[in-house]
């Protein structure tokens, strides 16, 4: 016998299946008609993503799909990630960006901040950070998926400093030297250098603090463009009050410490500028309270969840 929850599942898994179709018959058709084999494969392989991560996503059970999301930040991430290296579009750090605006000469770097940093967040929030983000792909593979807490004080303007200092050096090299080869072929090597220099420090503060998210929180340079924007994001978690039983699942399970219990009960949507849309509250959930949902509202407004003093001295003795 079907469950509603099963029924619900087969339905909506109609949609990413006839997506993954349609893309698969459209880079069918455009390879036989003469296209380039290399875009044809990367359409057939957005159609998989589509089918496989999204599909999968929907069809596993809510307890098992951060698996499944994980899935499809590896398909999503590496993805873009590759493209990046292999494009050869310049250094795709947020200093290839500085420089990108400087000189003018850098279409692709721009527009993808522009769409995905920028632009995107006024629609869909942080959801970059939660699905597709090339270093939260490698982080979310580390054993401390849950911190629980977050250190308290000022330590997420961290990330404000190194925003701050990545544009200053652009700037001292920009007019101290005229250095525009930061982009084009040798961008792919300062590129690749960041890349590494920030998986570096990313694992080495998620095994240091036991938080696979550290990184995020208190030192990613590219949450300042994110967190600005997703303040107006349309889409959001909201949930209804009389439903919530105020267990505190989707506050302790959280990877970003946000405190949702407490926007849900004051009847506002999830309005932290550090939800990266990666639905776990809503799976953990055992009241079903929690949805995506899309209003107006302006958001900002943060709820976290910081360590308490007590917690901190146990965890020192």
């Amino acid at each position: 016998m079907q469950t509603p929850h099963t029924q619900f599942r087969k339905q909506y898994l109609q949609i990413p299946i006839a997506i993954m179709v349609i893309l698969w018959a459209l880079a069918f058709i455009y390879w036989q008609r003469g296209g380039e084999v290399l875009s044809a494969l990367l359409l057939a392989y957005i159609g998989l993503f589509v089918g496989a991560g999204i599909g999968l996503y929907i069809a596993f059970p809510p307890l098992q799909r951060p698996k499944a999301r994980r899935l499809v930040m590896l398909m999503v991430g590496g993805l873009l990630l590759v493209i990046a290296l292999v494009s050869d579009h310049g250094n795709m750090q947020i200093e290839g960006l500085f420089f990108g605006v400087l000189t003018g000469v850098a279409p692709y770097i721009i527009l993808h901040y522009a769409l995905a940093k920028i632009v995107g967040p006024l629609v869909f929030g942080r959801i970059w950070c939660g699905w597709a983000c090339w270093f939260a792909m490698v982080l979310d593979l580390l054993p401390y998926p849950y911190s629980r807490y977050r250190i308290p004080g000022r330590w997420g303007w961290l990330r404000y400093a190194h925003f701050g200092v990545s544009l200053v050096i652009v700037l001292t090299v920009w007019f101290g030297y005229h250095i525009s080869g930061a982009i084009g072929d040798s961008g792919l090597a300062w590129f690749v250098i960041g890349l590494l220099l920030y998986y570096a420090i990313g694992i080495g503060m998620a095994f240091a603090l036991k938080d696979n998210r550290a990184f995020c929180k208190y030192l990613c340079p590219i949450s300042v463009l994110l967190k600005t924007t997703s303040r107006f994001s349309l889409l959001k978690i909201g949930g209804v009050p009389t439903s919530c039983d105020e267990c505190q699942a989707c506050v302790e399970l959280c990877p970003m410490n946000i405190r949702v219990r407490d926007y849900i009960l004051s009847g506002q949507r999830v309005l932290s500028t550090e939800c990266t849309l990666c639905q776990i509250c809503i799976n953990v959930c055992p009241d079903n309270t929690l949805k995506l949902t899309f209003g107006l509202d302006i958001g900002g407004q943060e709820h976290i969840d910081y360590e308490p003093p007590r917690s901190r001295v146990r965890r020192r003795s």
